[in-house]
């Protein structure tokens, strides 16, 4: 009897040794597959970092070009192409009284195509490209500022920028509620980014995570989490090593 529990035993302690091993080897590839996985998460932020800075530099290199066009929504379709220059001009000289109209000169103005999710009688946008800087900002500020005259009430005007740009200005509504809240004054810069004034400091935003921490930062409500979530692949840890 005793001669088989010993046998019995030795038999147990061998297998649990093979099993040891194995289970020493498994952890060892296992650890080897992590380290593979983080190195690619990094590799893979790496690349979405480089990415997105030249969508940005895309982005800003497009909204340049746009810098000094204005987009008008509301222009009846009745008046032609041909017209629309002088229609603009005569609105503008409504709008903004006092700028001589030497310095009212529209380069051009044209049509956009109209969006296929819009009904064929919806109105199309118009473009159009003021020559002098100072003359489009001072129209456009007019129209949010004072309103537009009576004649051209159904009309909007916009900046012109580009599809990044709106998306990102989008993007950020959860931090400019709370500023718009809490009355704190901000603007957008280009490339894409929201500046903020608060105690005689401009602060530069580029992304929610970074308006969060300044929210919290000042004391002020921070957006929900779900909208500041990240979209990097995290990083593993070997689970057995975690206690």
């Amino acid at each position: 009897m005793q001669q088989q529990l010993q046998t019995l035993t030795a038999d147990l302690q061998r297998e649990l040794q093979e099993i040891g091993n194995r289970t020493a080897q498994m952890e060892s590839k296992m650890e080897k597959y992590v380290e593979a996985h983080n190195s690619l998460a990094d590799k893979l932020q790496e690349f979405d970092d480089i990415l997105e800075s030249h969508r940005l530099k895309l982005a800003d290199m497009e909204d340049r070009a746009k810098r000094n066009n204005l987009r008008f929504r509301g222009i009846p379709e009745t008046v032609p192409n041909a017209e629309l220059q002088h229609y603009l001009s005569k609105m503008f000289q409504s709008l903004v009284p006092e700028l001589h109209p030497d310095q009212l000169i529209i380069d051009r103005a044209h049509r956009l195509c109209r969006p296929k999710h819009l009904p064929q009688t919806a109105v199309r946008d118009v473009i159009a490209r003021i020559h002098f800087f100072h003359a489009k900002d001072r129209i456009l500020r007019a129209s949010r500022s004072s309103g537009m005259p009576p004649e051209y009430s159904s009309l909007k005007i916009f900046a012109d920028i580009s599809a990044d740009t709106l998306h990102f200005r989008k993007s950020m509504v959860p931090i400019t509620s709370i500023l718009q809240e809490d009355t704190m004054i901000y603007r957008w810069g280009f490339p894409a980014k929201l500046l903020i004034s608060h105690q005689d400091a401009i602060h530069s935003i580029t992304t929610l995570k970074q308006g969060a921490q300044k929210l919290g930062d000042w004391g002020l409500t921070q957006p929900a989490p779900e909208s500041t979530k990240s979209r990097t692949v995290p990083r593993r840890l070997p689970e057995w090593t975690v206690k």
